[in-house]
C-alpha cells in the first residue's frame, strides 16, 4: 500500500517524513486527490461519459461567452473555424447515407444541369433560402477584395465580369472553400430527408466544386458574393445620395435633370472652392468611392470609340474634304506594310512580326493625321457634335451611349495632344471605311 493511502490519524507523523504532523502537511492535499479521484455525477456509480464530437461546438460557444474579453474573442475565433469540421464529422454518417438515396435521381439532376438557365435560377432560389444566410460574403468582404483587386466599373456591369470574378476568388481562398464546402455537406441530410432530392444534388454538386476547383467560381459562390455585393452597392448609394444632399440636390431632381443640365450643376459647382474642398474631403473619407469612379471613367474613355462604329454617329467623322489631302499618304503606307509582307506567306515573317509592322505604320500615318487636322477650334466642334449626341441618347433613355459620349468629351476637353488621343486617332480611321461597310458589317475599329 502507498503510504498516502495508509490510514493516518491527524496528529500522527505525516508519511512524507518531514516530521510534522500530518494535518499541518498533507492531509488537505490527499483528501482533494481522492475527491477528485471518485468525484461522480449525483446518483451515479459510474464516470461522465466522454464527450461527443457534435458536442464541441456547443462547449465552444459556451465559451466565447465566458471569462475575459481576449478569451471570448479567442474561442470565438476558434468556433468559427472548427464548427464546420465539427459538425461534418458529427453528421459524416448522414452525409453519406443521403449522397447515396441521391443516386436515384441522377437523370433529373444531369437533365437540369444541361438546362443553364433553369440550373442557374434554382440554384438562385436555393440558396436564397435563410438557413445558407451565414455562408454569405458581406459587405465588409465586398469592399476588402475590391481593394486588393481593384474596383469594376460598375456603371457598365457587362465590362466588370473580369474583375467580379477576381474579387470572388480573392474571397473564396482554400480555407474559406473548405470551410463551405464543408457548410454545404451538412445541409444535405436535410434537404434528401424533406424529399428536395434535385435541390440535394445541387448542394453536392456545389460543395464538390467549392471544395476541389480552387481557381474558379461556380453558381454557390457567385450567389453567396452577389449578397455581399447588393449590400456593399446598398452601402454606396447610401453615401451617393448623402453628398448629393450636402449638395443641396436631392436624387429625385437629378433623376429629373437633362444632360445640359447636369453639366451646367457640375460646372457650377467645381467653380466653387468651398464646393471644391468639400468634394476631395469627401473622397477622402471614402477613397473606395473614389476609385470606383476612377475606374468608371477608365472604362467608358477606354470604350467611348465604340461611338465610331455606330451608323447614327458617322455624322462625327472627318469630312471627304478633310480626309482627301490625307489619301495619297495613305497609300503610301499601305504600299509600305505591302514591302514588308512576304510574296510567299507560308515563307514569311511570323504572324506576330507582320501585325506589329502593319499596325506601327497605320497609327504613325494615323498620329500625324490626328494631330495635324485636329486644332483646337476643330476639337471643339466635335465637342459641340458630341454634347448634341449626347443629349438625344439621355433624353431618350439610353444611358450607355450616353455615358460614352459624355466620356468623350471629358476625353477631348483636356486634350492638348491630338496624334495621341485614342478617340482622335480612331476617328480618322473610321473616316476611311465606305458608309455602307458598317452596315455589312465588315471591317471593325483598331484596337
Amino acid at each position: 500500500m502507498n503510504p498516502s493511502e495508509k490510514k493516518l490519524g491527524r496528529n500522527e507523523r505525516c508519511h512524507c517524513g518531514s516530521g510534522k504532523k500530518y494535518k499541518h502537511c498533507h492531509l488537505n492535499a490527499d483528501q482533494q486527490s481522492k475527491s477528485m479521484v471518485h468525484r461522480t455525477p449525483a446518483g451515479s456509480e459510474s464516470p461522465p461519459a466522454p464527450m461527443k464530437i457534435e458536442q464541441l461546438p456547443g462547449l465552444l460557444e459556451k465559451l466565447s461567452k465566458e471569462g475575459t474579453a481576449a478569451d471570448r474573442a479567442g474561442f470565438a475565433e476558434l468556433l468559427a473555424k472548427t464548427k464546420p469540421l465539427l459538425t461534418y464529422m458529427g453528421r459524416r454518417e448522414e452525409i453519406e447515407a443521403a449522397s447515396e438515396a441521391l443516386e436515384a435521381h441522377r437523370t433529373e439532376f444531369d437533365k437540369l444541369w444541361k438546362d443553364k438557365d433553369a440550373y442557374l435560377a434554382r440554384t438562385h432560389t436555393l440558396f436564397a433560402e435563410e438557413s445558407f444566410a451565414p455562408m454569405r460574403f458581406t459587405a465588409g468582404d465586398i469592399k476588402r477584395a475590391f481593394d486588393h483587386v481593384g474596383y469594376p466599373a460598375t456603371a457598365f456591369l457587362e465590362k466588370a465580369g473580369e474583375t467580379l470574378r477576381a474579387a470572388i476568388l480573392y474571397l473564396a481562398d482554400k480555407e474559406r472553400r473548405d470551410s463551405l464546402a464543408l457548410e454545404l455537406y451538412s445541409h444535405l441530410p436535410d434537404f434528401v430527408a424533406a424529399g428536395r432530392h434535385l435541390d440535394g444534388w445541387i448542394i453536392q454538386s456545389c460543395a464538390h466544386a467549392t471544395g476541389e476547383f480552387g481557381d474558379e467560381s461556380n453558381a454557390f459562390l457567385f450567389q453567396m458574393f452577389s449578397f455581399g455585393y447588393d449590400a456593399w452597392t446598398g452601402e454606396k448609394r447610401a453615401l451617393d445620395e448623402s453628398l448629393l444632399q450636402d449638395f443641396g440636390l436631392s436624387p429625385d431632381r437629378l433623376r429629373g435633370m437633362s444632360a445640359d443640365e447636369i453639366d451646367a450643376w457640375l460646372a457650377a459647382q467645381t467653380a466653387d472652392p468651398a464646393r471644391n474642398a468639400a468634394l476631395e474631403a469627401f473622397f477622402r473619407d471614402n477613397p473606395s468611392l473614389y476609385s470606383e469612379a476612377i475606374a468608371n471613367m477608365q472604362s467608358l474613355e477606354c470604350d467611348c470609340v465604340k461611338l465610331l462604329e455606330r451608323p447614327d454617329a458617322r455624322f462625327l467623322l472627318l469630312s471627304p474634304e478633310e480626309i482627301e489631302p490625307w489619301l495619297p499618304r495613305m497609300v503610301e503606307c499601305f504600299e509600305k506594310v505591302g514591302a514588308v509582307m512576304p510574296e510567299n506567306p507560308d515563307s514569311g515573317a511570323p504572324d506576330a512580326t507582320l501585325s506589329k509592322a502593319v499596325l506601327d505604320a497605320i497609327t504613325s500615318f494615323l498620329r500625324e493625321m490626328a494631330q495635324s487636322i485636329f486644332t483646337r477650334e476643330r476639337i471643339q466642334q466635335l465637342i459641340s457634335q458630341l454634347r448634341k449626341y449626347r443629349s438625344e441618347h439621355f433624353v431618350a433613355g439610353d444611358k450607355t451611349i450616353a455615358g460614352y459620349a459624355m466620356a468623350a468629351i471629358h476625353y477631348l476637353e483636356r486634350e492638348d495632344e491630338p496624334g495621341l488621343n485614342r478617340f482622335l486617332v480612331t476617328l480618322c480611321f473610321a473616316s476611311f471605311k465606305p458608309a455602307n461597310e458598317d452596315a455589312e458589317g465588315g471591317g471593325g475599329l483598331p484596337p
